[in-house]
């Protein structure tokens, strides 16, 4: 005789997680900070997270510019805070990391951003915590913050030429040179990823300089001072101050010619012309000489997508003025002045 055995209810698979990562809490260790010069204070934050199947710590790779899950606070550099788990679970734990606090900072700080991976890689947080939480905010009192410029010479350089990198570093709240100030110094890649860095001092007038080969030069250069690191993030690197760019190897040309040479005064006259190389949107400044023999900006003008521009000059009575067009120095290339031209009010 054939026995019946009920079969067993089959059980529903689990379903899946598509609710990113929930922040229930920030706060922070302490409510201000004082830092001055050099000084980095690591001030700690602890964020409450939960998941379904779990919050998926994420180490940094250089090919992503920041690892998961981060806190982003409302200044700069250093605006990262990397967290780990320091207690609970993945699926509702206390995640801890280290503010750095440097002289760059000044103010009310707080937490603008916060982003957190679930383990399944298809849900992520990424919001303004302040639209979901009461978050804390940070106090920060800054002086002496060093100031970081970097020159070259000769600037346009020409081709196949080394060039002479000049580094000048100052106390932004006395305004005098800071001498023995540690220095990084990078190329390429190494602005941006780690290694390739060079440690130097500026020197006793706060400046530095070193010689780049003709195929050095043609990379992006760097230069900054360097904090200490957060415990949980070594890179990207606490910055304090920073300076970098391409040497450049080009000058603008501007061309310039007015529609009238002799007009009734307060009469506006379209000054034509091109730049080269070409960017598009630059801001022009007409320049007018004044009795002190100086050059002053009268009016502004934008380079057109054709590389052309219009800027108006108005010669304010009856005499002769000169003018010209300058384009600012920019990325690009060095800053170039048109040739002097007149404009007479009669």
């Amino acid at each position: 005789m054939l026995s019946l055995i009920p079969a067993a209810p089959a059980l529903a698979a689990p379903a899946a997680d598509t609710t990113p990562p929930q922040v229930h809490s920030i706060t922070f260790a302490k409510a201000s900070s004082t830092v001055s010069g050099l000084q980095t204070e690591l001030v700690g934050v602890r964020v409450r997270l939960t998941d379904e199947t779990g919050v998926q710590p994420i180490e940094y790779q250089a090919s992503q510019e920041l690892a998961s899950p981060w806190l982003k606070m409302s200044a700069a550099p250093n605006s990262f805070v990397l967290l780990r788990l320091a207690e609970g679970t993945e699926q509702d734990g206390i995640w801890t990391g280290a503010i750095p606090v440097t002289s760059a900072w000044s103010g009310t700080i707080e937490p603008v951003g916060i982003y957190a991976m679930d383990q399944t890689f298809a849900n992520a947080l990424d919001i303004d915590p302040r639209t979901v939480i009461d978050t804390p905010s940070l106090q920060v009192q800054s002086s002496h913050r060093p100031g970081l410029d970097m020159i070259f010479s000769p600037e346009p350089l020409p081709a196949g030429q080394p060039v002479t990198q000049r580094i000048r570093a100052w106390d932004t709240t006395t305004g005098q040179p800071w001498a023995n100030l540690p220095v990084s110094l990078s190329t390429d890649n190494g602005c941006v990823e780690p290694g390739g860095v060079v440690s130097v001092r500026t020197r006793s007038d706060g400046t530095y300089q070193r010689t780049l080969s003709a195929e050095v030069a043609q990379w992006l250069q760097c230069a900054w001072v360097p904090g200490v690191n957060q415990p949980t993030m070594p890179y990207p690197m606490t910055v304090i101050a920073s300076d970098g760019g391409h040497v450049r190897t080009q000058r603008y040309s501007v061309g310039a010619t007015p529609a009238a040479t002799s007009v009734p005064a307060g009469t506006n006259v379209d000054v034509n012309g091109n730049v080269t190389p070409l960017q598009k949107g630059k801001v022009l400044q007409l320049q007018r000489l004044y009795p002190d023999n100086s050059w002053r900006k009268v009016n502004t003008g934008k380079v057109r997508d054709s590389g052309r521009y219009t800027i108006v000059a108005t010669p304010p009575g009856k005499a002769t003025y000169s003018y010209r067009v300058y384009a600012p120095g920019d990325d690009l290339a060095v800053g170039g002045v048109s040739k002097v031209f007149t404009i007479r009010g009669t």
